[in-house]
Parts: structure tokens; sequence; C-alpha cells
């Protein structure tokens, strides 16, 4: 069988689908991963085979004209308002993606001819392309708490955007609404209520954090808790440089605890690191480390909410803080309230003594141990990504296209 995995080019939407990748490989099945360029240097990392398409984006210029910063909701606005603006913009972002890279992904396919197609729920030029071609698809999920289906109007109904069809159009073919399946390493206790059903392909999230070698001195045991604080690769480009005094702050409310703080800074800009302020001799920051390796020997994190940082976090069954602003963190941080893995913090109601609290709430409260304990668990009762590749086979033999 051959397999054509794809992904935007960003880390977050590649790194969750890498161990799927490897286990297919494994299993003796031909892989390629397509992007375009800018995520090549990343796949070759991983080790997987890599293959350029298409175009990037200037996904800098969106940033940089605040697009993705939330605006406040009228008053005679629905609760929700704020949050459909915002992914109104990353869909917008998103079909300009499939724009840029759907015609060489289209061209390769056609040379390699997979049998599948294994894309991000995000990365449209993937079904554009099976359409094409008149294979199956199926979409790989990150692990978030809840399904948003940028391809759809209002996340969960079942109306279209004009925007997502319009992708199918100009080649000709029927749009396709729904994959064959949904690949899903959330474990159904962490999973947002009330969602609509899918096809899931429940799958055991493997942290994959990219490459990476161990500091020395994490190897040592800290003699008091350890904290990490980390701020994610996006949030900086989505709500601009101003968010790095927040981020000083906040190492530093965590810092005057009795603790050992690790401060991520990797996602910055080096000439933007000032911004952070003085810091405490408790706090050591730290650059481009697997998150995975810097978590084993923590007590607690810190961080936006992201997908990655929060699923990470909950396979190494550390309780979490999650100051949130935009939707996806928010979705996920309220879902570790709710399994007593995590405490919450709007970022818009961050002040020291807050986080002081937070933090000194998950590092002294059993219940937060006993819920971290009980998540990690339930992520660990999930199918491995090998028990996953059969299914893959069985619905490439069912299209009838599978290679002997």
């Amino acid at each position: 069988m051959r397999v054509l995995f794809t992904a935007y080019a960003a880390r977050p939407h590649f790194y969750p689908m890498v161990p799927l990748a490897w286990a297919c490989l494994n299993a003796g099945h031909e892989v390629r991963f397509a992007s375009t360029p800018s995520l090549m240097d990343t796949v070759h990392e991983s080790g997987l085979p890599g293959v350029s398409v298409g175009r990037d984006i200037d996904a800098d210029s969106w940033y940089r004209a605040g697009t993705f910063v939330p605006k406040p909701a009228a008053e005679d606005e629905p609760d929700n308002a704020v949050w459909m603006r915002v992914t109104d913009q990353l869909a917008a972002k998103q079909f300009s993606v499939c724009e840029h890279m759907v015609d060489g992904l289209v061209d390769y396919a056609r040379t390699w001819r997979p049998d599948l197609i294994v894309h991000d729920p995000v990365t449209f030029a993937g079904p554009v392309a099976a359409q094409v071609l008149g294979i199956p698809t199926v979409s790989h999920l990150y692990g978030l708490a809840r399904l948003l289906r940028l391809d759809i109007k209002d996340w969960v109904g079942t109306q279209h955007r004009t925007g997502y069809l319009d992708l199918f159009t100009r080649w000709g073919v029927e749009p396709l609404l729904d994959p064959e399946a949904w690949i899903d390493p959330c474990p159904a206790t962490l999973r947002w209520p009330g969602q609509r059903e899918i096809n899931r392909l429940p799958m055991r999230y493997i942290p994959y954090n990219g490459p990476g070698t161990e500091p020395d001195w994490l190897r040592a045991r800290p003699d008091r808790p350890r904290v990490l604080v980390s701020w994610g690769t996006s949030q900086q480009k989505k709500l601009g440089t101003g968010i790095i005094e927040l981020f000083g702050d906040i190492a530093r409310s965590v810092a005057s605890l009795d603790a050992e703080v690790i401060l991520t800074v990797g996602a910055m800009e080096p000439a933007h690191r000032r911004h952070l302020g003085h810091l405490p001799d408790n706090v050591t920051t730290v650059d481009w480390v697997p998150l995975s390796t810097l978590i084993q020997s923590c007590s607690a994190i810190v961080h936006t909410g992201g997908t990655g940082m929060m699923m990470t976090a909950a396979a190494h069954g550390v309780p979490q803080l999650g100051i949130t602003k935009i939707p996806e963190g928010r979705f996920n941080v309220e879902r570790l309230v709710a399994v007593d893995a995590g405490r919450h913090l709007p970022q818009d109601a961050v002040d020291h003594q807050a986080v002081r609290d937070h933090v000194a709430a998950l590092l002294t409260d059993a219940t937060y141990r006993e819920g971290t304990r009980q998540l990690r668990q339930d992520i660990e009762q999930q199918p491995l990504p090998a028990a996953v590749v059969p299914l893959l086979e069985d619905i490439a033999a069912k299209a009838g296209t599978a290679h002997g």
C-alpha cells in the first residue's frame, strides 16, 4: 500500500501524524509526506521521506495584520461571536493554503499513485487531490478536545462553507464532505460532549515533539517542584510581541513559589526576548528541546492550551494550568478542568496572585495528581498506531486501489 500523508506547513499540524506514518513504514508500506517547502526541513528531521509540493503562503502577513486577534463581541452579539470571527479567518487562511498547495499535490499524486491520502483536518489540498484521483482519504486529528470543522460554517453543523466547495469546483469534481474516517488521538473522557457523530478510529497519542538534545542539568532530580512554563510556537504570531511581556510576568509569578521554573523561549526571535524582563535565579530558559523531554521531571506545566502541549502533558501525567485567549486553548482547558487534570485562567484575568494560586493548587492538591493519573491511563488504553494500520489497509482495499 502507498500512503500519502499531507499537512499544512506548521509543526503542530505535522508532529501528531509522525507516529502513524512511521507505523505504516514499519508495517512494510510505502510512505511519503507532502507539504509546501517550508516544512521540508522538519519532515527531514523526523526521518520520513518528504515531498515538496506547491508554494508557501505568506503566513506572517496574516499575523501582522492582527487577523487572529479576538475582537470583543458587541452587546447584541451571542457569546460565541468572537470565536466564530476568528475561525472564519482561520478558514480563509486554510483555503489560501490549499490554493497554493493543491496543484503540486495533484501532480505528485498522479505520478506516485497513492492508495490512500491521510491529511490533517485543515489541509484541504488532501481531499481535493483525492477527489481528482478517485482515492479515499482519512483525516488525522491532533487530539483537540472539540472538533473544529473549518470547512463547515458553524463548526458542528452540516452546511459547508462556499470557500471550501469552491476548491473542488475548479477541478470539476464533487466536493468531499467527509473523509472515510477520522483518526482521533483524543481519549473519550477528554472529548467535548455533544459533538456530531463521526467515524472515529481511536489511536493512542504518542508524543512526538521533534528532535533535540537533553540538557545535562535536566537529568538531575530537582530538590523542589519543577514547573514548566511554555508559550508554544504560534501564540506570539497570533497575538503580537506584547504577549512576551505577559509571558515574563507569568514566569516571575510561578518563580515566586518555592519552585524551579523552566521557561521555553525557542519560539521567540532572539531580539524579542528582552521583552521578558528580568528573570529570577530559579528560572532556567531553554531553547528548542522536545517538550516530552522537558516535561518528564516536572510537577506541573503552564501553557496556552495548545493541543500538542495539552496532550503531551496528559500523556506524561502532569497537571496543567491553561492560560487561554483563543478558542482551541479554551476548549481544551475546559475539558482538562472537567476531568480534574488541570485548571483554567483566562488570559485577560492574569495577575500575579491568580497565577501563584493556580500553580500552588496543582502542586499541592492530590485531586489533580489523581485526575492526571486517570487521564494518562485513558490515553494509554487507546490502540497504538500499529493497530490502526490494518484499518487503513481495509479502507484502501475496499476502494479497490491497493498496490500488490
